[in-house]
């Protein structure tokens, strides 16, 4: 997930029946497919800073990203 702000107008669309409207202006969260498209499209700007790799953020600002409990963990 990226935060952005798009620059111009942008519409995605996902599958042939399914529009996304973004205005120009507007900040979102948005998945790494609009951010694709809407920066090969030159529609957004990217807000979070720099390119990282999911989960960096956490552990450069000093805690370390959650784990989830799977099945094979002991309880505890």
């Amino acid at each position: 997930m990226r935060k952005v702000r798009f620059v111009k107008d942008f519409d995605f669309r996902p599958r042939a029946s399914i529009v996304m409207v973004n205005k120009a202006g507007e900040e979102k969260t948005v998945t790494e497919a609009i951010y694709a498209a809407a920066s090969a499209a030159g529609a957004v700007e990217l807000l979070d800073g720099k390119d990282e790799e999911p989960g960096t953020a956490a552990a450069e600002a000093g805690s370390a990203p959650a784990k989830s409990k799977g099945r094979n963990q002991a309880r505890g």
